[in-house]
C-alpha cells in the first residue's frame, strides 16, 4: 500500500515537472518574441536609381521682327444708298420707260404722269401773266407822264407778281409729272403700274446705289479703341479663297455702343463697280489692332496648363527646365509668349508632357 502511494506521488511530480518546464519554455518564447518585435527594425537603404532620359524634340526660339495683331469678325454688306422715289403731284401714270433691274443715271426718267388736267391751267396762267405784263408796262409809261397815280402802278405791279407766282407753281407741277432718278444706281423695284392713278407722296420706285457699298461690322467694346475713321480694313468675300480680300476704308464708327451686345457699329466703305459684293451678303472683315515688335511665337501645343498659370519646358544642359510663361495673342496654332522665354532657348515641343523639372532628356529629330 505504501509503495503504491509513493508511485502515484512520483507520477504526479513527474507530470507537474514536465508541465512547468513547458510553461517556462512557452513564457520565455513569448517574452523573447515581444522583445524582438519591440526592437527597432534595421533600415535597409536601397541604392538610388536615376530615371532614364526622355526622348524630346526641340525648336530654337526666335523673335519675329514684327507681327500684325489681327482678328476676323462677321459683317454684312449694305448698299451705299437706297432711295425710295415718291410722286410730288397726283395723276394717272402714262408711261414707265424702264424695267426693274435696269441701270439708271441721275436724271433718267422713271415714271411719266398724264398732263391733260394740268396743261389747261398752265396755258391760262401763262396768258394771265402776258396780260398783266402789258398792264404793268402801260401803267409804268403813264406814271412817267404823270397820267397814272402811284396806287394804280402799285396795283399793276402786285397783280403781275401774283400771276407770275401762279404760273411758276403750275409750271412746277407740270415738270413734276416727269419723275426722274435722283441718284445713279439700279432700278431695284417699280412700285406702280401704267394706268394707275397715284396721289401726292405715293412711292413709285426704289433706286439702289451699289457701285459703292458699306460693310457693316460690330466691333467688341474691348477692341473698338484700336480703330479710327480713315484706317484701312480687309474684307474677305470669297468663300472659295479665304485669303483673297478687298481693301476698304473705315468711314464711320458709332459714338454709341449697343447696350445689349456691347459692340459698336462700324462701316467700311469700298468700291463695288465690279459687283463682287451684293447687298445682304455675309462676309468676314479682317481688322488690325496694332503692329507688335520682336514677337516670340511658339506652338500652342507646347504650352502646358498649370493650376496657377501656363508653363513650357526648355532644355538646359541636357536636362529639362520648367519656365512659367505669360501668353499673348493666338495666331492659328501658335501663341505669343510675352514673358518667360528668350530668343535662343531650346523649347521642347514634343515629349514635354513626359518630363519633370531637372529630368535628363535626349533630343531626337521631329517625326515627319
Amino acid at each position: 500500500m505504501g509503495d503504491q502511494s509513493a508511485k502515484v506521488n512520483k507520477t504526479k511530480n513527474n507530470w507537474l515537472r514536465r508541465n512547468v518546464v513547458k510553461a517556462v519554455i512557452i513564457l520565455s518564447a513569448v517574452v523573447i518574441l515581444t522583445v524582438i518585435m519591440k526592437m527597432p527594425a534595421k533600415k535597409r537603404e536601397s541604392p538610388a536609381t536615376e530615371a532614364p532620359p526622355v526622348n524630346v524634340t526641340v525648336m530654337t526660339v526666335k523673335a519675329e521682327p514684327q507681327l500684325a495683331d489681327m482678328f476676323d469678325l462677321p459683317a454684312v454688306v449694305e448698299p451705299n444708298r437706297i432711295v425710295t422715289v415718291s410722286s410730288e403731284v397726283g395723276g394717272r401714270i402714262e408711261r414707265i420707260p424702264l424695267e426693274e433691274g435696269s441701270k439708271v443715271r441721275t436724271g433718267d426718267l422713271l415714271v411719266k404722269l398724264n398732263t391733260d388736267l394740268i396743261l389747261p391751267e398752265f396755258e391760262s396762267a401763262k396768258a394771265q401773266v402776258e396780260r398783266d405784263q402789258i398792264e404793268f408796262d402801260r401803267m409804268t409809261n403813264l406814271s412817267k407822264e404823270n397820267a397814272a397815280t402811284q396806287r394804280e402802278l402799285d396795283n399793276a405791279t402786285s397783280q403781275l407778281a401774283i400771276s407770275k407766282a401762279r404760273l411758276e407753281g403750275i409750271s412746277a407741277r407740270l415738270e413734276r409729272t416727269s419723275i426722274f432718278a435722283p441718284i445713279a444706281g439700279v432700278l431695284n423695284a417699280l412700285l406702280v403700274e401704267e394706268g394707275e392713278y397715284i396721289d401726292v407722296g405715293k412711292p413709285v420706285a426704289q433706286v439702289v446705289d451699289s457701285d459703292t457699298v458699306k460693310v457693316v461690322v460690330d466691333i467688341p467694346e474691348r477692341d473698338v479703341a484700336f480703330f479710327s475713321v480713315g484706317e484701312q480694313a480687309e474684307v474677305l468675300a470669297n468663300a472659295r479663297d479665304p485669303n483673297e480680300s478687298l481693301t476698304g476704308t473705315i468711314t464711320f464708327i458709332s459714338e454709341l455702343a449697343d447696350s445689349k451686345t456691347r459692340t459698336t457699329r462700324t462701316e467700311i466703305t469700298l468700291d463695288n463697280r465690279q459687283r463682287l459684293l451684293r447687298s445682304g451678303q455675309i462676309v468676314n472683315v479682317r481688322l488690325t489692332r496694332r503692329i507688335l515688335k520682336d514677337v516670340i511665337l511658339v506652338p500652342l501645343l507646347a504650352v502646358i496648363p498649370m493650376e496657377d498659370g501656363k508653363a513650357v519646358y526648355v532644355v538646359n544642359s541636357s536636362h529639362a527646365k520648367r519656365c512659367d510663361v505669360k501668353l499673348g495673342i493666338i495666331r492659328r496654332d501658335q501663341v505669343q509668349i510675352e514673358s518667360g522665354l528668350e530668343p535662343g532657348d531650346k523649347l521642347i515641343i514634343a515629349g514635354h508632357r513626359f518630363v519633370a523639372p531637372g529630368q535628363k532628356v535626349n533630343i531626337v529629330p521631329e517625326k515627319k
